[in-house]
């Protein structure tokens, strides 16, 4: 079963912009300990869909414990970013982040 993520997209540019992921892209997961869901801390999984700031990964995790927020502040928050070689730069002119397959075979 693929794993979901709701993200909160922060940005405070002039003209802000909506996220620039796409699918078939790969992301890391930054899970502190304090958010519960540990086990996704590091794991790296490809963007099989996304809408708006709701990203489906093909990552399986049943088995994992519940994610939440933490009540009190702490040092850094959950997040992804993307990762891999066939990620490239995000670009101001087209306000998206360009997508590379290495093999034109999706990887």
């Amino acid at each position: 079963m693929p794993m979901v993520v709701t993200t909160t997209l922060v940005n405070n540019a002039p003209n802000p912009r909506v996220n620039t992921y796409q699918p078939g892209m790969n992301v890391r997961l930054y899970v502190p300990r304090t958010y519960g869901m540990f086990q996704a801390n590091g794991l790296v999984g490809t963007i099989l869909s996304l809408v708006g700031n709701v990203f489906t990964l093909g990552l399986d995790s049943t088995q994992f414990d519940t994610f939440s927020v933490p009540i009190t502040s702490v040092e850094s928050p959950a997040s992804l970013s993307s990762f891999g070689s066939k990620n490239l730069e995000f670009s101001n002119s087209t306000d998206q982040v360009a997508f590379q397959s290495l093999n034109n075979q999706g990887n």
